[in-house]
């Protein structure tokens, strides 16, 4: 019995040592896989950590080139850093416009990799300043989650291509994780509108004609002649002119500092015996054609057709005057100007639109509709191929906008912030042949027109335009200057 109770003993004993080696062995496994999940979460954190830091990097990247290409579109914005109009057109191209490209097709920037146009390092405590101090620093938005540590810009490798943007950025602790992306640009070639007004011929010599055009900021170019009222009508030049948003009308002194009127006929004025002169403004330059002949901004057809259906708004448009969108002409589908010709505020911006003629083919004497122009207030480029009626006389909306500068500078500290009230277009309207306008149409722009500019038939209108500087380089609110060339796009660590 005895024996029995020893041999129970020693079992039960040696059923103990094995549990307890089970439980040291589950504690020991426990343990590993403890350690292991540990280190793979240490590890999947610092990849994700990296991750993060290699996507903030890159799109600390991406926002530095998108600030360049802003430097582009508006003059304000290139830092102190930069010289002033570095980023403007600085050269002529071959039509005597201001460009990018000389005569030649050759870009302005014409730098290199080592040694660029522009450039700054973060390696300069200037610089690092400059790009990232968190209070006035260009890219201050990073709010320290990634750095900017090298802006250069430099010439296109490609011929056409405007120039290359290459930017690295670092993000982590010391920037440890850096990308840099390089892209080059391209422009959209808008072509330029150097005057407020420049028309074929102006006004009627109909005795009951009661319409005036004048313009404000620039020159009124007429090709052919021009009928005027009364001799006081038209404004005198002199620089100690007001430079405020007031309509002639208004002043005790119909003056403006940059107007000349330039025209290549005769001025004629139903409001002054014939021969005399006298009160006539120095202003007004006659018999200019043939010579030395007046030169016009040249809106070419194709061009800009081309340009509205890359980029802009293109309509096809029936002897009705209803527009179709993308030239698609069918029953039901076309729309009133009003409907499409028109922005609720100042910055609903329509970019560039274009009305076709009746037949898609360029403009001729056959082939011109007539649209009718009805909105309180209109905001873009209107390439209208077609005679325009233009009814005014409406609310229209107030917008602040900046004189030119004086004859002679270019500075932007130079030029005067004017608040414009009752303003229906604000951008240019481009007719390819006559404009007629009844009531009060104000302009912050520019019009052109291939026929005639006058009021509709006996009606008392008035057409106002005051220029908008940017115009003179093709610079528009709301339209593309430059872009990124497809397949330019490089990254690399």
């Amino acid at each position: 019995m005895k024996a029995k109770d020893e041999a129970n003993k020693s079992n039960r004993q040696s059923e103990r040592g094995m549990a307890l080696l089970a439980a040291l062995m589950l504690l020991l496994m426990l343990t590993i896989l403890g350690m292991t999940s540990m280190q793979l979460a240490g590890q999947e954190i610092a990849g994700v950590n990296a991750l993060q830091e290699e996507r903030a990097a890159h799109h600390a990247a991406e926002s530095a080139v998108d600030a360049v290409m802003g430097w582009f579109h508006d003059p304000s914005l290139p830092p102190e850093g930069i010289p002033p109009g570095f980023m403007a057109k600085r050269v002529v191209n071959a039509q005597g416009e201001p460009s990018y490209f000389d005569a030649q097709g050759r870009s302005q920037f014409t730098g290199t990799a080592s040694r660029p146009d522009v450039v700054f390092d973060a390696v300069n405590p200037q610089h690092d300043q400059m790009l990232n101090d968190p209070r006035t620093g260009w890219f201050r938005s990073l709010k320290g989650l990634a750095k900017i540590l090298k802006l250069r810009v430099y010439g296109a490798m490609r011929p056409g291509l405007l120039c290359t943007v290459e930017v690295t950025a670092g993000a982590g602790p010391g920037a440890r994780v850096k990308r840099t992306l390089s892209v080059e640009l391209g422009t959209y070639a808008m072509p330029a509108l150097r005057a407020p007004l420049e028309v074929a011929s102006m006004g009627s010599p109909s005795p009951s004609a009661k319409g005036l055009a004048v313009t404000h900021w620039g020159d009124m170019l007429v090709r052919g002649s021009a009928y005027f009222g009364a001799v006081g009508d038209l404004p005198g030049k002199s620089m100690s002119a007001s430079v405020t948003g007031q309509a002639y009308e208004l002043m005790v002194h119909r003056e403006d500092r940059w107007l000349d009127v330039w025209i290549g006929g005769e001025g004629y004025f139903s409001q002054m015996p014939s021969g005399n002169v006298a009160g006539v403004p120095s202003n007004l330059h006659v018999h200019q054609e043939p010579e030395p002949g007046i030169k016009v901004d040249d809106w070419k057809y194709d061009r800009l057709k081309q340009m509205a259906k890359q980029y802009g708004r293109y309509y096809a448009m029936d002897r009705d005057g209803l527009l179709y969108a993308d030239g698609n002409v069918q029953p039901g589908l076309g729309h009133r100007p009003a409907e499409v010709l028109a922005s609720t505020e100042p910055g609903d911006h329509l970019g560039l639109v274009f009305v076709d003629t009746l037949d898609g083919q360029p403009p001729s004497a056959n082939n011109l509709g007539t649209l009718v122009l009805e909105q309180d207030y209109i905001e873009g480029i209107l390439v209208l191929n077609a005679h325009v009626r233009w009814k005014g006389g409406r609310m229209g909306r107030s917008v602040p906008v900046l004189s030119p500068p004086p004859e002679g500078q270019t500075a932007l500290g130079t030029r005067v912030p004017v608040q414009l009230s009752s303003v229906h277009l604000q951008g240019v309207l481009y007719s390819a042949g006559d404009v007629t306008y009844s009531g009060r149409v104000n302009v912050f722009g520019g019009v052109m027109a291939q026929g005639n500019v006058s009021a509709s038939g006996g009606e008392l209108g008035q057409l106002e335009v005051w220029y908008n500087y940017e115009l003179r380089e093709g610079l528009v609110r709301g339209m593309p200057v430059v872009f990124v060339s497809p397949g330019s796009w490089q990254v690399r660590a």
